[in-house]
């Protein structure tokens, strides 16, 4: 493994703490930069028995958690080189039918837990004036995913956050980026929450289970997360970070660019007649298509 924070051949030795490692995207990125020889360290609420890292107990939404993980971490090694925030949860469900509260908890999870680790090893990184920071997004932090939209607002505030901040941490000699990753095979999918207010007599239900089908079977399809650890090996190993970097199908590398070069109601419209729901009201629909009743 390349050196976390030089772009040099460093072996073993570079210091990584990962979030959410005990499943999915997180383990796979503990399992691979373990094996290629680094001290990862993967927290997780969710107890593991790794073979080439160690698990740490590690609540992204508890402030002393986040705290007591990193002062370990620093007792054990004397520094952290790398940061990789990956602990998320998914909520699905419409705006209007999604609580207040659920949003919050929501959030407290994807968005505040990478803040409070990001905060916790800042200092540590910034007195070595060396550091790496990688948080894990989502292509939902690119383009707005129907009933996923408290999800994909998560995404879409990560992905500001880490803009924002690279110009403030770089004077000390850190770096951080997002990657956003597209579907791939892993739990988050089936640990979803749904909005409690989204059953059968919600305006939105059938809407909502045909999307509720359409994404499981893309998860289903989905590749192997190993393919986002190796995007993250790769990048701790590069010369120097993106400030966003993409890994997901031909499809959806696809539908990035194309909101990036088409105008906004184009590609809008392309994209819900793929995904599925429409963009229009009902008086706009009325213009954009005859209707089929006479």
């Amino acid at each position: 493994m390349r050196s976390a924070v030089s772009g040099t051949r460093a072996g073993a030795g570079e210091v990584v703490l990962v979030t959410g490692g005990s499943s999915g995207i997180g383990r796979a990125i503990c399992d691979r930069l373990g094996r290629a020889g680094g001290r990862v360290y993967g927290g997780s609420r969710t107890p593991c028995a790794p073979e080439c890292w160690t698990y740490l107990r590690l609540d992204v939404t508890d402030d002393a958690s986040v705290e007591a993980a990193v002062a370990e971490i620093v007792r054990r090694e004397g520094r952290i080189d790398a940061l990789v925030c990956c602990a998320g949860v998914s909520l699905a469900g419409p705006v209007e039918d999604t609580t207040v509260e659920e949003a919050q908890r929501h959030f407290d999870v994807n968005f505040f837990g990478s803040v409070r680790t990001i905060r916790a090893v800042l200092p540590i990184m910034r007195s070595r004036r060396r550091g790496r920071i990688v948080v894990i997004g989502s292509i939902g932090g690119l383009i707005g995913l129907p009933y996923l939209g408290y999800y994909s607002a998560t995404k879409f505030a990560l992905d500001g956050l880490i803009e924002a901040m690279r110009a403030e941490v770089a004077p000390f000699g850190i770096e951080a980026a997002v990657l956003h990753p597209g579907d791939f095979d892993t739990s988050l999918g089936q640990r979803r929450t749904y909005s409690r207010a989204t059953d059968a007599r919600s305006p939105y239900f059938a809407t909502f289970e045909r999307m509720r089908a359409f994404h499981a079977g893309m998860e289903r399809q989905g590749r192997s997360p190993d393919a986002v650890a190796r995007k993250v090996e790769r990048m701790l190993a590069s010369r120097r970070l993106p400030v966003r970097a993409l890994v997901g199908s031909p499809l959806e590398v696809l539908g990035v660019w194309g909101k990036a070069l088409l105008p906004s109601r184009s590609f809008e419209f392309l994209f819900c007649r793929a995904y599925g729901p429409r963009p229009w009201g009902r008086g706009q629909a009325a213009r954009a298509e005859p209707d089929p009743q006479p």
